[in-house]
């Protein structure tokens, strides 16, 4: 950086002429003449008004013009050097090897098993290695034998203690609108249905066909577009409490990684079940959930990432079991929940959604073409076509039998014994196959026997259900199920736990203070009195304030994970609202910072010698810690704005530099065009902590230049120094003094305040909001 620097600096000064005029002309007033001033610029002569570029770099910078190939060439080496380290570096470092997961409990709570196997050396029974993988090209019986064989784990013991839903969810004509091209698209048409207590349902098509888009469009999870229709539960409009008293297992298991499988239930149930419901019943509830799904073992195990905690399958457990912890009132939704997941792990899952239904749980998921044992635990099926049309609504029956006569007896071709009824059903209606020539099973559809009895149904289950009573939820017109200083409370201590249990973020945000501070206090080792030195303290300060980039995008990633996990799966939910989440964001942040930067003030404030009484010491770490909140908050509010980490990072240099540039160190105030000066100079919150920081670290300093910053110049004749300088040192500031030349040195500063102040610094005001300063400011300027 340096030999590009003064390559650089080298090219453009060597041949500049720098005009010499007021301030840096001294002295001025009647009778002064350019034979007897001088500039304070370096590198000036005596009655010289211009000074010559290359010897203003000399001086200042000590860098010459005769160094500019000789630094091309400097340049040029560390190109190879770095790509000679780099190779060498990729050679020294291997990826790392395998890829088997690592499961990572809370202390205390590592199963006994898992503890006998570490103290014996023998591994932990791994049901993954149990596990076989199969195909379905095999015959449909054999199929059915291996998969059941392959799901020892999973007990066929009916479930119990799970909360039974008492509802009917009914829709009525839904159609769902787009804007699409200057026009308009429609995702679904005229979609009728429900689905009722101890049914399991499953909603599917060929890609592209609606699915998903039916299943969040009725779970209330559509912001887009334009939805008609009717959703009622028991024959009534929706409760402001359907999503939370609905369960929604999304395809993606996002979860906070640091918490424990037990955390993650608790925290779900404690905010989504009703707050007449006691704590401790809540926590009970979800020890019943760990037992159903068999998860005893890895209660206390952090759920963590892929590769390093929970696996596929023990993730979707998860899923469906913090959608549990709820006690849904109502239904729960679940969007392909065998997605990932091998044929055992698959077939696993689906039969604890069974077991879920015949303990009368309504449920209903999306499932991309199961296996014939899988498609076999249905009781119900959705199908659609391209378009979000419905092709078929009913029971499956024994061996789909009721789905296979359905689509025989309206013209389709007969199924094979050993064919899957799910394959079956999606070549029929020619799903995925742009060459499909049949016929359209949308109309079919609608103008079969089927829909018209499904429709009549529809209508008795409104009526039948709403003479009923509902209780419970469903008469719960709360949006949230707790109030909102449980909210806060809550989601701020899970972040919190989270924020501890992060040791890689914590250690580093510390290290990098810590080091950063080191770095900066001894570049300015032990400044003097000198004007140099009084720069290097405005330096120091300005180079203690542009680590707030690193700090930023270090900050950034946590608080999208938990934008992430929020705006996916909690916001939907209900579980808590937006206010708990930007408080929750905020608050765990801030301890950190102020150890932080209490941390940085320790490590830099002293070696460069900046004033020792406890008021300015104490100040300053005042300004610090100050700074350490304004950068939380502007990382996490360029962050708000970023779809992910890459544009966060990139919003970062681009947003700060207008920060850093108007806060008068890059551009001082008196060269700030009009336009920035007017307005931008005052927002920049980095012109407050400057002007705080720099007021408290020069106040009262009295300042020594030294022979090369003095402005030189002669007296005239029959004059001394002070005699001829003195009346425009007493207007203009600084002091003069007679060199052992004879010649006239004048110092532009005599003291820290007035250095200050020519940044447009004032001590008087370092605690000032200035709210009223830029006013006066103007209308200095226009008288």
């Amino acid at each position: 950086m340096q030999y590009g620097f003064e390559g650089l600096v080298s090219n453009e000064f060597y041949n500049l002429d720098i005009q010499c005029v007021p301030p840096y002309l001294v002295p001025q007033g009647p009778g002064a003449t350019a034979e007897y001033q001088g500039c304070a610029i370096q590198g000036s002569q005596p009655g010289q008004i211009v000074v010559p570029g290359a010897d203003y770099i000399q001086v200042a910078y000590t860098y010459s013009r005769s160094h500019l190939w000789r630094n091309f060439g400097f340049i040029c080496a560390f190109f190879v050097f770095f790509v000679c380290l780099t190779a060498v570096g990729m050679e020294i470092q291997k990826p790392n090897k395998g890829g088997g997961a690592v499961t990572v409990y809370k202390r205390g709570q590592v199963p006994k098993s898992v503890e006998k196997a570490l103290e014996t050396g023998d591994e932990p029974n791994d049901l993954e290695k149990q596990k076989s993988a199969t195909g379905d090209a095999i015959g449909l019986d054999e199929a059915k034998k291996v998969e059941r064989d392959s799901s020892a784990s999973e007990s066929d013991e009916p479930i119990t203690g799970v909360a039974k839903n008492e509802t009917t969810f009914c829709w009525k004509e839904i159609n769902y609108t787009v804007p699409y091209q200057g026009g308009e698209r429609k995702l679904l048409q005229n979609v009728s249905g429900y689905v009722r207590p101890g049914k399991l349902t499953a909603l599917m098509g060929a890609s592209g066909a609606g699915k998903s888009t039916l299943l969040n469009t009725l779970a209330q999870r559509i912001n887009f577009g334009v939805v008609t229709g009717d959703f009622l539960v028991d024959g009534r409009p929706l409760p402001k409490s359907f999503q939370r008293s609905t369960g929604f297992a999304e395809q993606m298991d996002i979860h906070e990684p640091t918490a424990t499988v037990r955390e993650a239930l608790r925290f779900s149930a404690k905010l989504r079940q009703p707050r007449e419901v006691p704590l401790h019943e809540k926590y009970e509830y979800c020890d019943t959930i760990i037992k159903l799904l068999e998860m005893e073992d890895i209660a206390g195990a952090t759920i963590g990432k892929i590769g390093a905690g929970l696996n596929q399958e023990q993730r979707k457990r998860l899923t469906i079991g913090v959608e549990l912890a709820s006690k849904p009132e109502l239904l729960m939704f679940l969007d392909e929940p065998t997605s990932g997941l091998d044929s055992g792990a698959a077939f696993n899952i689906v039969r604890f959604l069974r077991k879920l239904a015949d303990a009368g749980q309504a449920i209903l998921c999306t499932i991309h073409q199961p296996s014939a044992v899988l498609f076999e635990e249905f009781d119900e099926l959705i199908l659609l076509k391209s378009g979000g049309r419905l092709v078929y609504h009913g029971e499956l029956g024994h061996d789909s039998h009721h789905l296979i006569h359905y689509f025989e007896s309206n013209g389709g071709k007969k199924c094979p014994p050993s064919t899957n009824p799910a394959e079956y059903m999606l070549d029929v209606i020619g799903a995925g196959d742009p060459d499909y020539k049949g016929q359209d099973w949308g109309d079919v559809w609608e103008s079969s026997e089927e829909k018209r009895a499904r429709g009549e149904e529809i209508d008795s289950l409104i009526e039948t259900r709403r003479n009923a009573s509902a209780g419970g939820q469903m008469n719960d017109q709360r949006e949230y199920a707790m109030p909102l200083t449980t909210q806060v409370y809550t989601v701020t201590h899970r972040n919190f736990v989270a924020y501890w249990r992060s040791q890689d973020y914590l250690v580093g945000k510390f290290m990098l203070h810590i080091f950063t501070g080191l770095f900066n206090a001894f570049t300015f080792w032990n400044l003097g009195t000198s004007q140099i030195d009084m720069q290097s303290r405005l330096f120091s300060i300005f180079l203690s304030l542009t680590t707030a980039p690193p700090l930023m995008q270090q900050l950034q990633p946590r608080y999208l994970d938990l934008r992430n996990i929020y705006s996916s799966r909690e916001r939907n939910s209900k579980i808590y609202s937006w206010l708990a989440f930007t408080t929750a964001a905020v608050l765990p942040e801030l301890p950190w910072s102020f150890v932080a930067g209490t941390l940085y003030g320790a490590a830099w404030y002293w070696p460069p010698h900046f004033p020792r009484d406890s008021y300015t010491a104490a100040a300053v770490w005042l300004f610090v810690t100050l700074f350490e909140v304004f950068y939380v908050s502007f990382g996490q509010a360029i962050a708000s704005f970023a779809p992910n980490d890459l544009l966060a990072s990139l919003f970062v240099p681009l947003l700060f530099l207008f920060v850093v540039s108007f806060c008068g160190v890059v551009v001082p105030y008196q060269a700030l065009p009009g336009f920035w000066r007017a307005w931008m100079f005052w927002l920049t919150p980095f012109k407050y902590l400057l002007e705080g920081l720099l007021a408290l670290v020069t106040h009262g300093i009295e300042i020594q230049c030294s022979e090369t910053e003095l402005a030189r110049f002669r007296a005239p004749p029959g004059q001394t120094c002070e005699t001829y300088a003195g009346p425009y040192v007493a207007q203009a500031g600084g002091y003069v003094t007679t060199l052992t030349d004879g010649l006239c040195g004048f110092c532009q500063y005599a003291n820290g305040d007035q250095f200050a102040a020519s940044f447009h610094v004032y001590y008087a005001v370092r605690y000032n909001f200035h709210f009223t300063r830029p006013i006066t400011v103007i209308d200095a300027d226009i008288s």
